[in-house]
């Protein structure tokens, strides 16, 4: 209802000029009050509506709500339905007030138990049908405040009793206004309007009983809704936040899981790298380091040996000469027998060229011969007289350093299986242990000197000598100069073969190259037709490619075929060699030179070989048998074209 204008409530009617719903509102005049009932016995204004209604319902007869307004006979007749319907009217409100009192009841309650405070709600009681208007305004003010307070559950017991008072101060003021009205008077007065009023106070109690549980309830529902709201928010930003840490510790134990990895694939990534070069090493590098500990191991066990040999050397010296001395004393005085070599001298060593054991005239059959180098006294070097023992060798050349004692007689001990096919070269230990092991092995092989030349089945065979002057001019370079000359004016020769102590030509190994021995020598071979040099002095294997001689750098020949094998002597340089494997011990390589083709330094062996003589084809073969199981370690051929047999040496 609407504040600051005056009305006054008549009873129901319908009427098509002010369209009412259900109730005629009619302003009141000159009245202090916002509502009031006027009197009917002294209301001007009541009069004039009352005549207006009583006109309006001449002219609309179906529209009057009340017609005892206009013919008051009838309104004792109707007065009795009146009270029928006003008593029944107000046992319906008292049952809705008693349902709208326990629903208020309970909603109080169950805010109680959720721990809010509400304002206690004043229910207004219908004491009699004068209080009907204020009871209705005190209820709309009730529900209002129970409205706002359901909306706001968090006011305080101050407002409450703010609340109370001015609910207290207004039935107050009502019951003044109502005695100075007229008292009594006004109950006949009312008595007409109750039934409108009740039915509206019903409605709007109603209404406002239910709008006020709906808004408890509501209220209710909001506030825990909000509470479960801003707990599944905190629920979920704690999992946020547990998620986020747990977010965080994982992409942590991610990062150190990946760094330990890198570190694991980086140690691995090293352990494979230190693995292959271990691998690398146990191809290369591992082998040379285990046969250089293996050499250190021999050379002090040849040491120990030595020793012992020199020592029993000694010995059988010493009973030599007393033996001698005892012939001496009962001898008549014949001076042949008067201590010519001091029993150093061996018999029967050395190869005699001018005969074939078999009869055969020289020249006539292919042949074969050994050669090897650095021989000692060792069981190796036993294993390597009897690897060419099985090959039935008609020459062996032995490549220098024979023995490592000092004396030789443990050395001819040794090689007395192929005593008459020997062909000596002298090393190192074989001129700077001392005169006496020198003229021992001149005497035993009938040498004037330590370098020589001869010729056996078309082949010629020149000796050098690398630990006695060979420079230009010397007497060794004069002897050479001429002998390969007529070498290779010789028709009955085929092939010229060179052996040397000293390599001109090596890989890195324990021993380098004689450099003077090359820039001396090697043009001379050229120039002169030789086709295989062999030497010793490194202990191991080398073999190269057919090379020339390189005047403005010795030391990188020219390789004039990079095959391994069918060499054209005729056409190519000359094949160098490397046979220091007669059994004293091994010698590692650093590397390996490019014009070298083939190499090794963990076998002991000869080298084998074949002379094929053919007209107008010869060839020479190349054959490394290795001591254990007669093994082929290196192969080559070098061929050469001649016109016929007693032809002359096709030169290069």
């Amino acid at each position: 209802m609407t504040s600051h204008q005056n009305f006054s409530i008549a009873y129901p009617y319908v009427n098509k000029v002010f369209e009412l719903n259900r109730y005629g509102i009619i302003p009141v005049q000159d009245t202090e009050h916002d509502f009031e009932t006027p009197a009917s016995s002294s209301n001007p204004n009541l009069d004039e509506w009352k005549k207006k209604l009583c006109e309006n319902g001449k002219q609309e007869d179906n529209n009057i709500g009340i017609q005892s307004i206009c013919n008051p006979s009838e309104k004792t007749d109707d007065k009795s339905t009146d009270d029928q319907q006003n008593t029944e009217t107000s046992d319906k409100l008292n049952k809705r007030m008693e349902k709208l009192n326990e629903k208020m009841e309970k909603s109080l309650s169950d805010n109680e138990i959720n721990g809010k405070s509400h304002p206690k709600d004043s229910q207004s009681e219908t004491e009699n049908n004068d209080d009907n208007r204020g009871n209705t305004e005190r209820n709309n003010e009730d529900n209002n405040e129970s409205n706002d307070n359901n909306e706001d559950n968090d006011a305080n017991n101050d407002e409450d009793k703010q609340l109370l008072e001015q609910q207290q101060s207004s039935e107050d003021q009502e019951e003044e206004e109502s005695k100075a009205v007229g008292g009594e008077s006004n109950d006949n007065n009312n008595n007409d309007d109750n039934r409108g009023n009740t039915e509206r106070n019903n409605e709007d109690n109603n209404e406002s009983n239910d709008n006020e549980v709906n808004v408890g309830i509501a209220g209710l529902d909001l506030n825990i809704d909000k509470k479960l709201t801003d707990a599944d928010k905190k629920i979920e930003n704690l999992k946020d936040k547990i998620n986020k840490e747990n977010n965080n510790l994982l992409f942590g134990q991610q990062e150190e899981n990946k760094d330990k990895e890198k570190d694991n694939e980086a140690k691995e990534k090293d352990n494979k790298a230190q693995d292959d070069n271990d691998q690398n090493l146990g191809i290369t590098g591992l082998d040379s380091k285990i046969q250089k500990i293996q050499a250190n191991f021999e050379k002090q066990i040849e040491k120990l040996k030595d020793k012992f040999e020199n020592d029993r050397d000694n010995q059988r010296l010493i009973e030599q000469r007393n033996e001698f001395d005892d012939d001496d004393d009962d001898d008549d005085g014949d001076s042949k027998d008067d201590g010519d070599d001091d029993g150093k001298d061996y018999d029967g060593y050395g190869f005699n060229g001018d005969n074939d054991d078999d009869g055969k005239e020289n020249g006539e059959e292919n042949f074969n011969f050994a050669a090897a180098g650095d021989f000692g006294c060792s069981t190796n070097t036993k294993n390597t007289v009897e690897n060419m023992q099985s090959k039935e060798p008609e020459i062996v050349l032995a490549l220098g350093d024979l023995s490592y004692h000092s004396t030789a007689d443990c050395w001819f001990d040794t090689m007395s299986p192929i005593k008459d096919k020997l062909m000596i070269t002298l090393g190192h230990h074989d001129v700077e242990d001392g005169q006496a092991k020198m003229d021992q092995y001149l005497n035993s092989f009938g040498l004037e000197k330590p370098f020589y030349s001869y010729e056996y089945n078309k082949v010629h065979f020149l000796v050098m000598s690398a630990k006695s002057v060979y420079y230009k001019g010397s007497e060794q370079y004069n002897f050479i100069l001429e002998d390969l000359k007529k070498a290779s004016e010789n028709k009955d020769v085929n092939w010229i073969v060179v052996s040397s102590y000293g390599p001109p030509y090596t890989s890195p190994s324990e021993h380098t190259a004689f450099k003077e021995i090359r820039d001396v020598y090697h043009p001379i071979f050229e120039k002169y037709g030789v086709d295989l040099v062999l030497s010793g002095h490194n202990h191991n294997y080398q073999r190269t490619h057919p090379i020339t001689y390189n005047p403005n750098d010795s030391s990188e020949p020219v390789v004039t075929n990079d095959r391994s094998t069918e060499y054209d002597s005729q056409k190519d340089g000359i094949v160098f060699a490397i046979v220091g494997t007669g059994g004293v011990n091994f010698y590692s390589f650093d590397g390996q030179a490019p014009f070298v083709d083939t190499q090794f330094a963990n076998k002991f062996g000869f080298l084998n070989i074949d002379i094929s003589n053919g007209n107008p084809h010869t060839k020479l073969t190349g054959t490394f048998y290795d001591n254990k199981g007669d093994q082929i370690l290196d192969q080559f051929t070098i061929g050469k074209e001649i016109k016929n047999k007693n032809s002359e040496v096709i030169s290069n």
